[in-house]
């Protein structure tokens, strides 16, 4: 592994185990990352597609803190619409640790070692740019700590994606969303 930036270092590539199309643009693709912890990716679009359904698939530093960017500039807001902010929060935040909507960017993570945690962002389609979903470990080698960035994707203005991690020998996990645009609504939520 090599540092990517200050305290993050970046992990081998995950490997693609399986990949699944449930329709247009609704696809779930299951991963394997470099230590063997699993995960399944899932995208859709926001409001038209729901997450699949179960039957249809076979102490960091600022762990458990959550942030998200507020709105730069004073864009139009009449292009602006929340229908897809209230149908990420309805869809998504049911039962979730943690739940973000702001603008451009947002953060979290667990607040302690999990066996399992799902992140789920989502960038508005008023957005003109494509976000980056990272998805985190804390890891410990010795005397030094740091977050391995296991896993990145990327979030289309007007969709949805969602990485369930499974760590059977628990980690603490974070979750980060960058780069929609300070003019564009973000969503993040986190259920561990």
């Amino acid at each position: 592994m090599t540092t990517t930036t200050a305290n993050i270092k970046q992990a081998l590539p995950p490997s693609i185990q399986a990949t699944m199309a449930l329709g247009d643009e609704h696809a779930i693709q299951i991963i394997e990352f470099f230590d063997g912890t699993k995960a399944i990716v899932e995208s859709g679009r926001a409001i038209d597609q729901v997450p699949a359904t179960p039957g249809e698939v076979e102490g960091p530093p600022d762990a458990g803190t959550q942030a998200s960017g507020e709105r730069a500039g004073d864009g139009d807001p009449s292009v602006l619409t929340t229908d897809e902010q209230v149908w990420f929060r309805n869809t998504f935040c049911n039962g979730a640790q943690a739940c973000l909507q702001g603008w451009d960017w947002a953060t979290c993570g667990t607040d302690r070692a999990v066996g399992f945690g799902t992140g789920i962002a989502m960038v508005g389609r008023e957005g003109s740019h494509n976000a980056t979903l990272f998805v985190d470990m804390w890891q410990c080698n010795g005397q030094e700590c740091f977050w391995v960035q296991n896993w990145q994707g990327t979030v289309v203005p007007g969709h949805w994606l969602s990485v369930n991690t499974n760590a059977p020998d628990r980690k603490w996990l974070r979750w980060r969303l960058v780069g929609a645009g300070g003019d564009t609504q973000v969503s993040l939520a986190a259920k561990y």
